[in-house]
């Protein structure tokens, strides 16, 4: 299913280029029971220590089996600080409903872009060491991303589909080789209209290949300005429930 959903008025210029954002993690983990909230962890990769973002829901338990969504930051993100991928997107969106937020959410951290396979072992190695260290369910993990964490999304979810629930790429970069291995998995996709960063056109060719191959995508396109189409995604509850509802086969 396709969806144009069109506003009156412009969003703030900086908002809409680029998008802003940041987390607090003091002041987004007050009232934090002890081993939740907003943390950095550390996971080794070929010997190289790689330090991630990982936000754990306050009524985590060990016997909770808490769904897991994998957020991909955009380029300006990338270090190694595990903490500027959770500035930008789903973290500032999770500080804001923090005592609610029913995931586990797993912010990995590249030294830029996601194209290619050491990238995406980044992604996965991550996602591995919290799946050991904490009570999850395995059925339903979601991947997300913006702009380039966008394309990881494609990439990374097509590498590795059999992990994941369900794709969620923003304004993100076409992915056209692995439109085939696409197919199975549900898919929301979201971009701006006015797009002049990464244009909305790709998105749309995305789902046209991917509806043609007989896959499950719906794309929703916001009717704004900019490059920032994924603070109004993640500020919508219904997101969180189609996440929730979607559960491996």
């Amino acid at each position: 299913m396709r969806r144009i959903l069109c506003t009156t008025g412009f969003t703030m210029l900086l908002s809409a280029l680029c998008g802003c954002g940041g987390i607090s993690m003091d002041r987004a983990n007050r009232g934090a029971p002890t081993g939740t909230g907003f943390m950095v962890k550390t996971v080794n990769i070929d010997g190289v220590d790689r330090h991630y973002g990982l936000f754990i829901p306050h009524d985590y338990t060990a016997a909770s089996h808490k769904p897991v969504i994998v957020f991909l930051h955009g380029i300006m993100e990338g270090g190694n600080n595990g903490t500027s991928n959770m500035g930008v997107g789903l973290g500032p969106a999770v500080a804001r409903r923090a005592e609610t937020f029913p995931f586990i959410v797993v912010f990995p951290q590249s030294p830029g872009e996601w194209k290619g396979a050491e990238r995406a072992r980044i992604a996965i190695a991550c996602l591995d060491q919290v799946q050991h260290d904490y009570s999850t369910d395995p059925g339903r993990v979601i991947l997300t991303g913006l702009s380039n964490g966008g394309y990881g999304t494609w990439a990374i979810g097509a590498a590795y589909k059999t992990r994941f629930s369900a794709l969620v790429p923003m304004c993100a970069y076409t992915d056209y080789e692995d439109v085939p291995s696409l197919v199975g998995i549900p898919i929301r996709c979201y971009h701006n209209s006015g797009d002049f960063l990464v244009p909305a056109g790709g998105s749309e060719e995305m789902f046209s290949r991917i509806k043609a191959a007989g896959g499950n995508m719906e794309f929703i396109k916001y009717g704004d300005i900019g490059h920032n189409c994924w603070d109004r995604a993640y500020d919508d509850p219904e997101l969180f429930q189609w996440m929730q509802a979607a559960r491996k086969s």
